[in-house]
C-alpha cells in the first residue's frame, strides 16, 4: 500500500484558544468488528479536529472507487472507542498510523489496512502535542507545544523515554538523514518576541542531543522534505506587525538556509506535485510556486472564492500520480467542512463533505 502524507500547518490565530486548557476523557478500545470496511489503495482519510474541548474529533473516509463517504470511520472500525479531543496530525509509518491528539494529550496507534486501534499512549504534564516524527519501528518523537520540548517515545512499549529541550512552542517535526528537525514557532505573535522563536532545532536522535538551533522564519510552524532532497519550512507571518512570511528552503547537509520564497497573506499548509512545483494555502487561496526558481509562479492559482465565498482553506494534499490537488475548507470553524478536488490546472473535479475542522488530508 502506498501513501502520501502531508502534515498540517498550525493557524496562528487559532492558538489563542489554547489559553483555556481543557481536557477530555476517552473510552478504552473494544474488540473491533471484523466485518467493517478496510482501507484500500487510493482511499482518502481526513482528520476532523472537532471543537477544542468538545471531545468530538473524527476521521472521514472517502472511497475513490465508489465515491462513498463515511464520517465516523475510526468509530465504525472500533466500536465503543472515541478518538478524543482535537486531532492535530497523523503520521504513517510502515503498517501503523499514529494520530496525535492535541487536547486529550494522547497518541492513538492504528493498524493498516484494518484501521483497528492498537492502543494509545498517554502523554503526561499536559504537553499539547502537535506533530510526530517516527525514527523506526520502535522510536518516535512528538513536539510539545506547551512545554518547549520533544517527547522521546518507545512506540512498541508505549513508554515515554524522556524529553529534549528545544525552542519556544515547537510544532513541526521531520526525520531526515538520521537527524530530527523541529520548528520552534513561538506561536507567532503570542511568543514570537522570545529568544529562539522562529528557529529550527537540529537534534541527534541517537543520543537525544540538540546539535544546533538556527534562525529560519517568524512563526515557523510546518516542515516537509521536498522532492529535490531539500527541506521546506513554512512561516505563517504575523497578524500584528509586518513580518516576512512564506517558505524557507533549507539545505540539511550544509545545515543552512538557502532561500526564502516570500508569500503574503499568512501562508500555512503546503504540498508538492512530486517534481518541481509547490502549492501553499493562504487567506486568499492556493499559491503555486516553483522549486527550481524559488519564486511564486501564480498567486491566484486557486482563489478562495472558487471554492466558496466564505471559505477558509485549512489543509492541502497532492496525488502526483493522479495529478489531483485536494483542499479542505473549514468554513466558519463551527459547521461541517468539505474537501474539494482540483486537477493540476486548478479546475475543480469534485468535492465531498467532512466533519468539523478538516485539518489534515491523507491519500493512500
Amino acid at each position: 500500500m502506498k501513501y502520501i502524507h502531508i502534515k498540517k500547518a498550525a493557524v496562528q490565530f487559532l492558538v489563542l484558544i489554547f489559553l483555556s486548557i481543557l481536557s477530555a476523557c476517552t473510552d478504552n478500545p473494544q474488540a473491533p468488528d471484523s466485518s467493517k470496511k478496510p482501507l484500500n489503495e487510493n482511499d482518502i482519510l481526513i482528520i476532523n479536529e472537532g471543537l477544542w474541548g468538545g471531545d468530538n474529533a473524527t476521521i472521514t473516509h472517502y472511497d475513490r472507487s465508489d465515491h462513498t463517504v463515511e464520517h465516523s470511520y475510526f468509530q465504525s472500525q472500533n466500536p465503543g472507542l472515541r478518538l478524543g479531543d482535537t486531532a492535530n496530525s497523523m503520521t504513517v509509518a510502515g503498517n501503523l498510523i499514529y494520530v496525535v491528539m492535541n487536547g486529550s494529550n494522547t497518541i492513538e496507534i492504528i493498524d493498516l489496512p484494518t484501521f483497528t486501534s492498537q492502543g494509545r499512549i498517554a502523554l503526561p504534564n499536559n504537553p499539547s502535542p502537535r506533530t510526530m516524527a517516527v525514527m523506526d519501528d520502535s522510536i518516535g518523537f512528538v513536539t510539545s507545544l506547551y512545554n518547549d520540548e520533544i517527547i522521546h517515545i518507545n512506540l512498541g512499549a508505549k513508554k515515554i523515554l524522556g524529553t529534549i529541550p528545544v525552542g519556544p512552542a515547537p510544532e513541526g517535526a521531520l526525520i531526515f538523514n538520521d537527524l530530527l528537525f523541529v520548528t520552534n514557532s513561538g506561536l507567532g505573535d503570542i511568543r514570537g518576541a522570545e529568544k529562539d522563536a522562529g528557529t529550527l532545532s537540529i537534534i541527534n536522535p541517537k543520543n537525544s542531543t540538540e546539535i544546533s538551533r538556527i534562525p529560519v522564519i517568524f512563526n515557523c510552524n510546518s516542515i516537509q522534505e521536498g522532492p529535490d532532497g531539500l527541506i521546506y519550512i513554512g512561516g505563517g507571518g504575523s497578524y500584528a506587525s509586518e513580518k516576512v512570511s512564506g517558505i524557507v528552503v533549507f539545505d540539511p547537509l550544509q545545515k543552512a538556509v538557502l532561500d526564502t520564497i516570500q508569500i503574503a497573506n499568512h501562508p500555512r499548509d503546503f504540498a508538492f506535485n512530486g517534481t518541481d512545483k509547490g502549492y501553499v494555502l493562504t487567506d486568499d487561496g492556493v499559491v503555486q510556486f516553483s522549486l527550481q526558481t524559488r519564486a511564486v509562479e501564480n498567486v491566484d492559482f486557486i482563489s478562495t472564492t472558487k471554492i466558496d465565498a466564505a471559505a477558509y482553506l485549512y489543509a492541502i494534499a497532492v496525488d502526483a500520480e493522479q495529478q489531483e490537488i485536494f483542499v479542505s475548507n473549514a468554513r466558519n470553524f463551527s459547521t461541517n467542512g468539505e474537501v474539494v478536488c482540483f486537477d493540476f490546472n486548478g479546475v475543480e473535479k469534485y468535492r465531498f463533505s467532512t466533519r468539523l475542522l478538516p485539518g489534515e488530508i491523507i491519500i493512500f
